[in-house]
């Protein structure tokens, strides 16, 4: 049986999944790179893969560090943080970071403006996918702060 609660548990769930996703957009470098589905010793298909190798590259490193972000809260929250509200405040607004971070990653693949913004911006013209990349990730990069902050107080206070 388990030593993590609840709330470090899902930590790690939501953490590996989210390295999954990571390991994933890693293939799809590749494929951008060579011009289709090329894993040798399989057959192989040329094609336009969509988004770019920089987009695939930022989606790979950053859902493995959201992951394993969230595996090292998971690993410590238990014997950081006192508070029950605490500890489960800290693990919802970190899932749902790691997860708008992921779709910003995905969605700005196909964002002619890189999910920057909504709107038309300095390096492209908005579109629903910015809209989709923007939306979430942008409250991820401040709730995101907020509970490491809460984190860090209760390593402190200890």
């Amino acid at each position: 049986m388990s030593s993590l609660s609840p709330e470090a548990r899902r930590l790690v769930g939501h953490g590996a999944l989210v390295v999954i996703f990571g390991l994933l957009a890693g293939f799809a470098i590749g494929f951008v790179a060579l011009g289709g589905f090329i894993l040798d010793p399989l057959p192989s298909a040329t094609f336009a893969f969509p988004g770019s190798e920089r987009g695939w590259r930022a989606m790979h490193v950053g859902s493995l560090l959201n992951g394993i972000m969230a595996i090292a809260v998971a690993g410590v929250i238990d014997r950081v943080v006192d508070n029950f509200g605490t500890r489960r405040l800290i693990t919802r607004v970190l899932t749902l970071a790691i997860w708008a971070n992921t779709i910003f990653y995905l969605a700005a693949n196909f964002a002619a403006n890189r999910g920057l913004s909504p709107w038309d911006n300095a390096v492209g013209q908005g579109s629903i996918a910015g809209l989709i990349a923007f939306a979430p990730a942008a409250i991820a990069a401040f709730v995101t702060i907020w509970v490491v902050a809460l984190l860090a107080k209760a390593a402190f206070r200890r």
